[in-house]
């Protein structure tokens, strides 16, 4: 079957689909995308110095208080 065939099917389904199969549907592709984006924007996976480096790194971050709070980290979401 050809993509062009899949996605006609799957606009035909979309619109003879009832509301409760349309938000578990919806629920899918959006936890699909949201994999596919944090994929993206993690890159390629660390190698073991690489992510020792890292956790070091932020060991002293903490140590010499380069940290935001949970109240500061909620209000710059905010903004």
């Amino acid at each position: 079957m050809s993509v062009v065939q899949i996605k006609a099917d799957l606009h035909r389904y979309v619109e003879e689909a009832d509301d409760d199969f349309l938000e578990l549907v919806h629920v899918m592709f959006d936890k699909h995308l949201q994999q596919q984006q944090a994929r993206e924007y993690v890159g390629p996976p660390l190698t073991l110095e690489e992510l020792s480096q890292q956790c070091m790194e932020a060991v002293e971050d903490v140590q010499n208080g380069n940290y935001f709070t949970i109240e500061e980290a909620r209000k710059m979401l905010k903004e």
